[in-house]
């Protein structure tokens, strides 16, 4: 364990006796942390950064191949786990993945790939369901015939892309784009390959693909998208707020939901420029455009219209110094 989980679980183990009355733990607390410093260490962070700003993901962006932007935009503006961005399928993309007129698109985390062990929902920004398209269909026109339940990620051998492949890849990924991914020494022991062996030290990078899903939170509360909601999208249990269940909460305010999360959607764009305004469903988007193309016809037609009034009082005009002329000429 880390010195910063260590130094925690101490203080809550301290926290436990003095609530049952355990007082001498007071008198020796300055003695044991003399001693958790001798054998441990100073507490430090963790990480020096393990965080992204919008800016790095663009730089990250600009330089992946279309998988890797998938993923990587996929990640940023749902907030996805690596794992479960990896092991999502087909049958998880709940809206038409090829209907480009949707503003965000609903995912379903299966319990398999949900950290708190519950089906949870999400969503994706319009940028990363165009990058899922576009490799759709170069996977279509390779020769892939797409099923439900078909890897939404393949790797070269034909299988779901692994965890371990797309870390190496982000690395590298990385460093092309000039991120800063130094390894940090981090003290404590670590499991290491099949995790019965045990490793005195380990190391952690500046940034990991998990920076991503730290970003997307971030960007949730700096958008004003309400807490309860910014923990479901996150798949955070929410048994702190009274609720056992985040996958039948979500599908009971799922429009709530959306909405909340299109708040945030201009900001989790990256090399995409925002539409201007977003609809919360394809259906309506379809019907202002509907509507819009109604209203230039109109115009269209009163254009027209007042085009035959001039001419047709232009003839009155005419008729009229004609009647005239011929007056003059009878008298």
């Amino acid at each position: 364990m880390a010195p910063k989980t260590l130094w925690n679980s101490m203080t809550a183990a301290k926290a436990l006796l003095l609530e049952n009355g355990v007082r001498a733990v007071d008198r020796v607390s300055r003695e044991i942390t003399r001693e958790f410093r001798r054998v441990v260490g100073p507490v430090k962070p963790l990480l020096k950064k393990d965080l992204m700003v919008k800016e790095e993901i663009v730089r990250v962006l600009s330089v992946a191949p279309l998988r890797e932007r998938a993923i990587i935009a996929l990640m940023a503006s749902s907030g996805l786990r690596v794992s479960a961005a990896l092991g999502l399928t087909l049958s998880c993309l709940k809206d038409n993945i090829f209907d480009d007129s949707l503003p965000c698109y609903m995912i379903e985390v299966p319990e398999e790939l949900s950290k708190e062990g519950q089906p949870y929902i999400t969503f994706c920004s319009w940028e990363a369901a165009e990058y899922i398209r576009e490799y759709l269909r170069e996977r279509e026109r390779a020769g892939e015939k797409l099923k439900p339940d078909s890897p939404l990620f393949l790797s070269r051998e034909g299988g779901a892309l692994s965890r371990s492949r797309f870390e190496n890849v982000w690395r590298e990924l990385c460093r092309e784009a000039g991120i800063d991914m130094r390894p940090v020494k981090i003290k404590g022991r670590f499991k290491a390959g099949s995790g019965k062996v045990l490793k005195a030290r380990g190391y952690r990078y500046n940034v990991r693909p998990h920076s991503l899903r730290k970003f997307f939170r971030t960007t949730l509360a700096v958008s004003g998208v309400d807490r309860l909601v910014a923990e479901a999208l996150m798949g955070h249990s929410l048994s702190q707020f009274g609720i056992e269940s985040i996958y039948n909460h979500a599908v009971a305010n799922l429009e709530y939901i959306r909405s909340e999360y299109l708040k945030a959607l201009n900001n989790l764009l990256f090399l995409k420029k925002p539409r201007g305004l977003e609809i919360i469903n394809g259906e309506a988007r379809r019907r202002i455009e509907e509507l819009e193309a109604e209203i230039r016809r109109l115009r269209e037609e009163r254009s027209m219209i007042e085009l035959a009034l001039r001419r047709s009082k232009d003839t009155v005009d005419d008729l009229r110094r004609t009647q005239e002329e011929m007056a003059r000429v009878i008298k």
